[in-house]
């Protein structure tokens, strides 16, 4: 314990020095915006060029990233199937995927019983969800039968578990900042992980009798993150759908969400654009009560400015909220993009 030996030279009243923290922290968020303006106009260039040489860039958005995404794969390990349901048409089964040595990454597939090869579409949830609650195994909550829905076209769909499920009703803590934190500071960061955990599965399916290779993404809110996100990175998903995530990340700046620098170049309009040419549609719902739809659709305008070709980029403000959009229109417009 210290014992006070020396006396301060002078006494005040501990609020006199306020006024000059307000200013310090005041010249902190001025600074700020003036450095947003100038990232602004930095990344409007960056912008114009992504298309124009799309897989320069889109290596330079898996290195923003980072580990273990922006390595190269190493052999998958092993691979466990569980049989948890069958009937006449169906057979369900838990997955795991030793990637590493002791990383099994989880998911369920949905498969059809067919000879036929088929398509397979990546249902992804969101936050404080998981693969069992998007495929209608309980109350589907907002998710509005994502998985089923998608099952129902005639495509095999894999929902894997992100590091994103709720610890009062799933498990254990999933420690999604603090690991997020880690893998920073380790090069990496979860989304990087997580989307080379599914770019793995796909390595997997495509390998399969059941699967013909061809690919699609669907998911809700986190899911729409990594639906985006992971599409941007995966050339073999050929459709997307991404439903109540795209928006303004300067606003929307969550920890998981933002890599150093990524206001000079990769915001949620950029990404979108390294998923051109293929198909991508982007839905929000006009009463989103964690997402402003109106940012969002002040953010598409830069990637319908520059996507290529046209007719493959689609953004629906549907009548909704915080939610899988109810209306069939973008899972029928992903699956036709699919091949059969």
């Amino acid at each position: 314990m210290y014992e006070k030996k020396i006396s301060g030279l002078h006494s005040e009243p501990e609020a006199y020095g306020n006024g000059y923290r307000v200013t310090y922290l005041s010249g902190i968020e001025k600074l700020i915006e003036q450095r947003k303006d100038e990232c602004a106009k930095k990344r409007k260039n960056f912008t114009a060029q992504i298309t124009k040489n799309t897989e320069e860039y889109r290596k330079k958005y898996i290195d923003m990233l980072g580990w273990p995404l922006n390595e190269e794969k190493k052999p998958i390990l092993s691979v466990t199937e569980n049989k948890i349901f069958e009937n006449e048409e169906c057979v369900f089964y838990r997955m795991q995927f030793e990637l590493f040595a002791d990383y099994k990454f989880y998911g369920i597939l949905l498969k059809h019983k067919t000879e036929k090869a088929l398509p397979l579409v990546i249902s992804q949830h969101g936050g404080q969800g998981t693969p069992e609650v998007c495929s209608s195994f309980f109350d589907s909550e907002n998710y509005n039968d994502m998985s089923m829905r998608i099952f129902s076209r005639g495509v095999n769909v894999f929902a894997p578990q992100m590091l994103l499920w709720n610890k009062e009703r799933f498990g254990p803590d999933n420690k999604r900042t603090d690991i997020d934190n880690i893998l920073k500071q380790l090069g990496g960061s979860i989304a990087a992980l997580e989307i080379y955990s599914i770019s793995r599965c796909l390595d997997y399916f495509e390998q399969q009798s059941y699967c013909n290779g061809s690919f699609g993404m669907a998911g809700l809110s986190y899911g729409g993150f990594y639906t985006l996100y992971t599409t941007a990175a995966d050339t073999r998903i050929k459709a997307a759908l991404a439903s109540s995530h795209f928006n303004d990340r300067t606003v929307y700046n969550w920890y998981d969400k933002v890599w150093k620098g990524a206001a000079l170049n990769f915001l949620d309009p950029q990404v979108a654009l390294l998923v051109s040419p293929r198909f991508l549609r982007i839905e929000v719902g006009d009463n989103d009560e964690l997402f402003d739809a109106e940012l969002a659709q002040k953010e598409f305008k830069t990637v319908k400015e520059y996507y290529l070709p046209e007719e493959n980029i689609k953004f629906n403000v549907f009548k909704g909220v915080h939610e899988f959009c109810p209306e069939d229109e973008g899972i029928d417009e992903m699956i036709a993009k699919l091949d059969f």
